[in-house]
C-alpha cells in the first residue's frame, strides 16, 4: 500500500500528461501478477472488480472512525476538509503525527478488506475500516479515503490507465482499450497485456460487459446534425438498463454497473421461446403492464432488496425489453452493423417478461419530429437515434446513439441552505438546497442542485450565503431565503427525502433570478401539478 499511496502522490505532483502515464506505468511494471489487477484498478480510483458490492462507506462514516481514531473533534476535521476541498488530504494532515499500529499494510489486504465491506453490517463494517485506519501511514490513510470516497484526482481516469497499461508491457493501446471495452475490468486488462494475451479477449456469457451510451440531444435539428439520416429510432424507456445473458435456457441478468440483480426480477429470468444456445442482450428493465410502462418509482421499489415479496411482483410487473444484440448463437456481433443486429433481434418475441423493443426507420426531419411525439405520447422518456451501419462499442459515449428526451421543465425555487463544494469549488457554497412555497408563507425543500452558474456567480452568492447564515446542521449552513433561482429538472417525483413530499428529477440550476422576490417562487401546487401531469409531445 505504500508504494501505491507514493505513486499517486507522485501522479498528483506531476504537471504533464506524460510524466503522470510515466510514473503509473513504472508503478505497474513492477507489480507482482497477483497484485497487477488490484493495482491497476485503484491507480484509476475504482479499487473493486465489477459487480463487488459497493462499500457503503460515505464521508460520515469516515469521518466518525477517523475521528474516533484519533480523539479529534468532528468539527475542526470538517472545517480543515472544506479549506482544502479535500476530506483526504485532512485525513492525512490530522494523522500526520500518529503512527500506524500493527503489521504494514499490503495492496492485496487493502483489496480484500475493501471487498468485504459491503457484506457486512454498519458495526462490523466500522470495525473493519479502523483497523484499516489504524494500520495505515498517514499517507496511505489519506489515499485510502480518496478511494472510499471516489475522491481520488489524480488526473489518471480509466482511459490514461490504458494508455499505462500499454506503456507498461509494450502493448498497442487500441488492443488495450478493446480488451477493457470487453472485459470491462482493467484488472483483469493489465493482467491479460502482461502475459501478452489481449488478442484471445471475446465477450463470453455471463461476464457482463459496460453498456454504450448515448449522446444527448437538446432538439430535433441537433438529433439531424449529430447523427444524420436514415437513422433507427427506438423509444427510451424511462427504467434500468440491463444486460441479459442467456445460455442453454439459464438466464441472468446485469445491471449498469455490472451487478447481477436476476433475484430482483425473477418474472425476466424465463427463456423466450425458440430462443436456444448463448445470448446477450442489451435494453431495459422496465415497469410495465397491459403494454405501457409504469412509473420508474414502482420499480425502484425493487432495488437495494434481498428479495422481492409477492407483492410488489404483483403491483409492479418487470419486463426486459431488449433493443440489441452483443452475442446470438454463440456469435459475437458487437462489430456487426447496426442493421444486422437488429435481424438478430427480430428472432424475441414482440410480447412477453423478455421481448424485443419496437423500433422504425426514419429518413426525413417530419419523421424524427413524429417519432418522438409518438413516443411521448405512449408514455416514455423520449427517443433514442442510432446509425444503421455503427457497431456496438462497450462504455463508450459517441455519436452513434443520440437520444431526444421530453423538454426539460423549469422552476423558480428558493435557496434555503447551502454546503462547501469539493474540487474547483472548494471554498465556495456551491451546494443548495432549495425549496418552494407552501401557500401559506413558508417554504418546503425539494431538490439539491450545484450545477449551472459560473464561478464569478457562486464566489458572489459564496459571500452572500455567508452573511445571510441563521443556522448550521453538520456541514450545511442554513440561510436566510432571499436568493432565488431558476431550476431545469426532468420531471417531480414523489419523494419522502425532503419536507414537501417530492424531488425534482436531474435538477440543474439555469440562472439566478435577480427580478423575482421569494414571493413569486414557485408554490407546492406546482409541484403537485407536475407530478400528475404525463408528458405530452
Amino acid at each position: 500500500m505504500r508504494a501505491l499511496a507514493l505513486t499517486l502522490e507522485a501522479i498528483a505532483a506531476h504537471s504533464t500528461t506524460e510524466g503522470k502515464l510515466r510514473a503509473a506505468a513504472a508503478y505497474l511494471a513492477a507489480q507482482e501478477a497477483d497484485r497487477l489487477g488490484v493495482a491497476a484498478r485503484m491507480l484509476a480510483g475504482a479499487p473493486l472488480p465489477p459487480g463487488t458490492p459497493a462499500t457503503r462507506v460515505g464521508r460520515s462514516t469516515v469521518l466518525e472512525v477517523v475521528c474516533t481514531l484519533a480523539a479529534a473533534d468532528r468539527g475542526r476535521l470538517v472545517g480543515r476538509a472544506r479549506l482544502l476541498g479535500d476530506l483526504g488530504t485532512a485525513v492525512g494532515e490530522l494523522l500526520a503525527d500518529r503512527r500506524a499500529t500493527g503489521p504494514r499494510l499490503s495492496l492485496g489486504e487493502v483489496a480484500e478488506m475493501l471487498g468485504r465491506l459491503g457484506r457486512v453490517g454498519s458495526t462490523r463494517r466500522r470495525r473493519l475500516l479502523s483497523e484499516l485506519y489504524a494500520r495505515a501511514t498517514p499517507l496511505e490513510a489519506k489515499y485510502l479515503t480518496k478511494l472510499l470516497l471516489g475522491s481520488l484526482r489524480t488526473g489518471m481516469q480509466a482511459a490514461r490507465v490504458e494508455q499505462a497499461i500499454a506503456l507498461a508491457f509494450d502493448r498497442p493501446v487500441q488492443a488495450v482499450r478493446r480488451a477493457h471495452m470487453l472485459l470491462g475490468d482493467l484488472g483483469a486488462t493489465a493482467e491479460r497485456a502482461a502475459a501478452g494475451t489481449l488478442a484471445g479477449v471475446t465477450l463470453r456469457a455471463f461476464r457482463p460487459v459496460r453498456s454504450m451510451l448515448a449522446y444527448s440531444c437538446a432538439d430535433v435539428d441537433e438529433v439531424v446534425e449529430v447523427i444524420g439520416l436514415p437513422a433507427f429510432a427506438e423509444p427510451k424507456y424511462d427504467g434500468i438498463r440491463a444486460q441479459l445473458h442467456l445460455v442453454d435456457g439459464v438466464v441472468r441478468l446485469y445491471s449498469r454497473a455490472l451487478e447481477e440483480v436476476s433475484h430482483l426480477f425473477p418474472e425476466v429470468r424465463t427463456p423466450p421461446p425458440g430462443l436456444t444456445g448463448e445470448w446477450i442482450l442489451d435494453g431495459e428493465l422496465v415497469a410495465w403492464r397491459a403494454g405501457r410502462p409504469l412509473p420508474f418509482a414502482t420499480l425502484q421499489r425493487r432495488l437495494g432488496r434481498r428479495q422481492v415479496p409477492l407483492t410488489l411482483l404483483l403491483d409492479a410487473p418487470a419486463a426486459f425489453l431488449a433493443f440489441d444484440v452483443l452475442r446470438s448463437d454463440g456469435a459475437d456481433l458487437i462489430d456487426a452493423p447496426l442493421s444486422r443486429r437488429k435481424q438478430a433481434l427480430d428472432r424475441l418475441p414482440a410480447r412477453g417478461p423478455v421481448c424485443g423493443a419496437p423500433w422504425a426507420r426514419v429518413a426525413t426531419r417530419a419523421q424524427v419530429q413524429a417519432a418522438f411525439r409518438r413516443a411521448l405520447r405512449a408514455g416514455h422518456e423520449g427517443v433514442v437515434f442510432k446509425v444503421p451501419d455503427s457497431s456496438y462499442t462497450p462504455g463508450v459515449r459517441g455519436r452513434a446513439w443520440a437520444q431526444l428526451k421530453r423538454p426539460l421543465a423549469t422552476l423558480a425555487v428558493v435557496v434555503t441552505g447551502a454546503e462547501y463544494g469539493r474540487g474547483k469549488r472548494a471554498g465556495m457554497l456551491s451546494d443548495m438546497v432549495f425549496a418552494v412555497r407552501d401557500g401559506r408563507g413558508g417554504l418546503l425543500e425539494c431538490g439539491r442542485a450545484h450545477s449551472g452558474l459560473t464561478d464569478a456567480e457562486m464566489r458572489e452568492l459564496t459571500a452572500l450565503f455567508r452573511t445571510h447564515t441563521i443556522a448550521r446542521a453538520g456541514s450545511l449552513r442554513r440561510v436566510r431565503p432571499s436568493v432565488v433561482l431558476e431550476v431545469a429538472f426532468d420531471q417531480v417525483r414523489r419523494s419522502s427525502r425532503y419536507p414537501s413530499g417530492y424531488a425534482l428529477r436531474f435538477p440543474r440550476i439555469l440562472r439566478r433570478r435577480t427580478d423575482l422576490g421569494v414571493d413569486e417562487a414557485a408554490c407546492i401546487e406546482d409541484l403537485r401539478r407536475l407530478c400528475a401531469r404525463r408528458p405530452r409531445p
